[in-house]
């Protein structure tokens, strides 16, 4: 069963915790070729060491093609950025308790070697935040939800497909939800806007991914989501992902290989 009652707790984003911006100090100009530098700037680390040989992705980056960084998730080639400044654009781990945004973010995020393309893969752990009006039984996890916001809109019209690869053999990750936003930033008075999100959200399941502890390279129609409500005028997410309370802590999923194309 897909998320419903906590939709609204984690879709609006503002209940929210940026682990690129807000709980991190200046990371300066960050030199991506020095791996292990990187991580430790971050403050993530691998369990094992990166392998040097990446593996070939399911649709590798050729000069000429049509393709959208949107700031995580991807190391590869693109035409187009939109990149996670902190400033317009953000990364956030939803958290179960507005008042405590640091204790009870609703999942721990970390890297993983194992991977589609580049370096490795971002992976989230369930954990078990202590937020008393969460409402399931002790051990299990909380709600969860994550992804990329923009405060103010952008114009993807013209991008048609999203891609994106995931991992998971954890009961967990049987079922959970891709949903994205639109919204103005302000109205004519100066006003700040809510953003929606799409109902129903997007179910990974309907596009290729399996349950079964393999990478399943999804190939999503950004016309569903606009089928859905989505407005890409007035883009203010492309990527959250999310799911329901009951899960395991300790339960893993693996995200990959996240970029938008044109047809």
């Amino acid at each position: 069963m897909l998320l419903k009652h906590q939709r609204l707790a984690w879709i609006g984003g503002f209940f929210a915790l940026s682990l690129v911006g807000g709980c991190v100090t200046d990371l300066g100009t960050l030199d991506d070729s020095d791996p292990d530098a990187l991580d430790d700037a971050l403050g993530v680390g691998l369990r094992d060491p990166i392998d040097p040989f990446p593996p070939i992705p399911p649709d590798p980056f050729q000069v000429g093609d049509e393709r959208l960084y949107v700031g995580l998730f991807y190391e590869g080639g693109y035409s187009e950025e939109i990149l996670i400044n902190t400033s317009t654009t953000d990364y956030f781990v939803f958290a179960v308790d507005e008042r405590e945004p640091v204790k009870t973010r609703s999942f721990a995020e970390g890297v993983s070697r194992d991977r589609v393309e580049g370096r490795f893969s971002y992976e989230i752990t369930l954990i078990n935040p202590p937020a008393p009006g969460c409402g399931v039984p002790p051990g299990q996890s909380c709600w969860w939800g994550g992804g990329i916001l923009w405060f103010e809109p952008f114009d993807l019209r013209g991008w048609t497909t999203m891609f994106v690869s995931l991992k998971s053999s954890d009961p967990s990750f049987e079922t959970f939800e891709i949903t994205l936003q639109w919204g103005d930033a302000i109205d004519a008075q100066g006003n700040e806007l809510e953003v929606m999100g799409i109902f129903p959200p997007l179910d990974p399941t309907d596009y290729g991914y399996v349950n079964d502890g393999e990478w399943h390279f999804l190939e999503i129609p950004l016309q569903d989501a606009i089928d859905r409500g989505w407005v890409p005028s007035k883009a203010r997410s492309p990527f959250i992902v999310g799911g329901a309370p009951g899960g395991q802590p300790g339960d893993v999923l693996l995200i990959d290989n996240l970029y938008f194309t044109k047809d």
